[in-house]
């Protein structure tokens, strides 16, 4: 009787160590929030922006208005505005987008404690933020405005807690490298190369966050200033580039960018042409922006190794700003996780800072 009542015991026991009882049990610490990021580097400025959609990985939306770990500074300290900003023509323009965005709207550009750039709702939205400026003697004895310190922006896409984890670490870490080297505010090219040791750092457990980091910095000879755009998949590797985008919806998108910015821009019959170290790779619109001819490839002469792909677009900042804009709404309409709205940041080298609110669509 006793060994009777003993088989079910042996059997359930067989069944609980079957693979399909530890499936269902495995550890999986990752939740895809959604979220689409976006970057783009000109000659004298750069734009980045992202969406504000949290969602809790399938239809469910958590926020609407989520910005906290989308896009923030990581520099450890960011500019306020100073100075109120009246719009004017050469600054205000006509987006002229589709029917389907009802308008948009300029925003103070205002960064939060923990260095996340803020959204603010009210209307009376007419302010820039001008960087500190130093003064230096130019060569007649003359003084000149330069600006420095400027915001390096980073979007981060993915895992919600993740990106919000690595902002911290971010920021903790610039913070201590600037008191402890005391040469000032990291540029951005420091901070692009800090961020990939951070996320390869963590490559047996990493952080479930794609990102874009822009900034303004100084040219390859040093002379003039340049918008920076890098791209970075999970465990650091990461590149420079002229547009990049990343997040929910990337391959939907980066086609769409790669297609707006090869055509002619400003309404001129001249390709907005993509360039690397000041020398053109468009010659018009028959030719594939992103085609790089092999004697322009230099391998292996010291010093002179240049980035394989392009690295600024020629357009406005204006022009940038409406194709971001275009290809947002573009994929809002094909992608669940991306709408609501899209929050476009622009760096200009003259130090400052404007941010644009542009709606997408609200599924």
């Amino acid at each position: 009787m006793a060994s009777r009542l003993r088989r079910p015991t042996a059997l359930f026991v067989i069944l609980s160590a079957t693979p399909h009882g530890v499936l269902s049990n495995e550890f999986d610490p990752y939740q895809l929030n959604g979220g689409l990021v976006a970057a783009v580097a000109g000659k004298d400025f750069v734009v980045i922006a992202s969406d504000t959609r949290l969602t809790d990985g399938g239809y469910g939306i958590n926020s609407r208005k989520y910005l906290s770990g989308r896009l923030w500074s990581a520099s450890s300290s960011s500019p306020q505005p100073t100075n109120t900003f009246q719009p004017s023509s050469h600054d205000d323009f006509d987006l002229g987008l589709t029917p389907l965005t009802l308008g948009w709207k300029r925003s103070p550009t205002r960064w939060g404690p923990d260095g996340s750039l803020q959204q603010t709702i009210s209307d009376l939205s007419h302010f820039s933020s001008r960087l500190v400026c130093d003064e230096e003697f130019v060569g007649d004895g003359r003084k000149e405005s330069v600006p420095f310190g400027f915001p390096v922006m980073v979007g981060s896409a993915g895992c919600a807690a993740d990106c919000e984890a690595l902002k911290r670490q971010m920021r903790l870490e610039v913070s201590a490298l600037e008191c402890s080297l005391r040469s000032g505010p990291m540029h951005v090219q420091s901070i692009a190369n800090l961020l990939q040791q951070v996320l390869y750092s963590r490559r047996s457990f990493p952080f479930y966050s794609f990102c874009v980091v822009a900034g303004i910095g100084r040219d390859a000879h040093g002379d003039a200033l340049s918008g920076y755009a890098y791209v970075y998949d999970a465990i650091g590797s990461y590149e420079r580039v002229a547009v990049a985008s990343s997040g929910t919806g990337r391959e939907l998108m980066q086609p769409v960018l790669d297609r707006l910015f090869s055509e002619p821009c400003d309404g001129s019959d001249n390709s907005c042409e993509q360039v690397r170290d000041g020398v053109s790779l468009v010659e018009g619109v028959g030719r594939d922006p992103m085609a790089i001819s092999a004697g322009e490839q230099r391998v292996g002469a010291a010093g002179g190794l240049r980035p394989p792909v392009q690295t600024t677009v020629s357009c406005s900042w204006q022009t940038a700003v409406k194709h971001v804009a275009t290809a947002f709404q573009s994929v809002a309409e094909r992608e669940i996780s991306v709408g609501d709205d899209v929050v476009v940041c622009v760096m200009r080298s003259n130090g400052s800072t404007q941010t644009y609110s542009i709606p997408l669509k609200r599924h």
